[in-house]
């Protein structure tokens, strides 16, 4: 049953909404969780339904109605509104945004002590094992990106003898401490709760991203290029590291009344400084700049609210 069918069945004065986030074990579903306690708290009879979701699906979810809200990625959800992409010749029409950047969400690609340490040369070696998160995840098509840059498929690299493990965070983390694989390929707001819990399990390394690479994925697919700063995993880095980062961009749908993302935007908007302490990479949010740059357009509902404050 959906979160809609569920608010035809509730009371009259109440709204319960779903909010799709990432995996479990992830950033964004820790950070869905704690704003979703942060809108119920501050908005009597506002119930907030948390579900796992992926940074490519969520785009879809929240356009066929399935979802509310949902967390997106900027160059997905723009992809999507856009029908281009993986989103070819289906655009989402509906999609709207309350705003961005909730997080600024870092590609990780994590080895293990004694393997090979340039990205690039990995992906040209044969039996290598790796984890990397299941499809419909923004992770995971990052990951397709960088196989298509160096000519590579999963087919292909299996004919290679590579072990390639799917699953979420938390079975990710489990497979590199158990020695299951040896590499990790994925997306988090920093710091990663799975990185550090893995790091402390195995002596692992955050490897840096070639720079021939990083600007291939910034050109063709709009990534931006950023750094882990020194302090972000002692355990798995000695010095600043490159790669590229994903802004974090609240969605819903145009079919989402006004009043529901007005409520939704002022709470947020009104507790900036609660944030952080939902997750720490989360700091990064401000409400002066949320609609500045705009992937989708922005909800009508959430529009108000930023022209009350002279924010639009």
């Amino acid at each position: 049953m959906t979160a809609a069918a569920i608010a035809v069945a509730a009371p009259a004065q109440a709204q319960t909404i779903e909010f799709v986030a990432g995996q479990l074990g992830g950033g964004w579903y820790v950070m869905a969780t704690g704003m979703a306690k942060l809108m119920q708290d501050k908005n009597a009879g506002l119930q907030v339904k948390v579900v796992p979701g992926g940074g490519t699906a969520n785009p879809t979810k929240v356009e066929q109605g399935q979802s509310q809200l949902g967390m997106g990625l900027d160059i997905f959800s723009k992809a999507a509104h856009d029908g281009t992409g993986i989103y070819e010749g289906k655009p989402h029409k509906k999609l709207r945004m309350v705003g961005q950047s909730f997080s600024d969400n870092y590609l990780h690609f994590i080895r293990a002590a004694g393997t090979t340490e340039k990205l690039d040369t990995i992906m040209k070696q044969k039996n290598i094992k790796i984890g990397v998160t299941k499809a419909g995840s923004s992770d995971e098509m990052s990951y397709r990106f960088v196989m298509d840059h160096y000519g590579q498929s999963y087919d292909k690299l299996r004919g290679n003898g590579w072990k390639i493990v799917q699953g979420d965070y938390n079975d990710l983390a489990s497979a590199f401490k158990d020695g299951q694989v040896d590499y990790i390929f994925i997306v988090l707001g920093i710091p990663g709760a799975a990185v550090i819990d893995m790091s402390k399990g195995r002596k692992a390394e955050l490897l840096g991203w070639p720079d021939e690479l990083a600007g291939a994925m910034a050109t063709k697919y709009g990534y931006s290029r950023g750094a882990f700063p020194r302090t972000t995993y002692p355990d798995a880095q000695a010095g600043d590291v490159p790669t590229i980062i994903m802004a974090t961009t609240l969605m819903t749908s145009a079919d989402v009344s006004d009043d529901v993302v007005y409520k939704v935007t002022k709470t947020l908007c009104e507790n900036t400084a609660d944030l952080p302490k939902i997750h720490a990479s989360m700091d990064v949010f401000d409400c002066k700049t949320a609609v500045k740059t705009q992937p989708v357009p922005v909800h009508p509902g959430a529009a108000k609210y930023y022209k009350e404050k002279g924010l639009m």
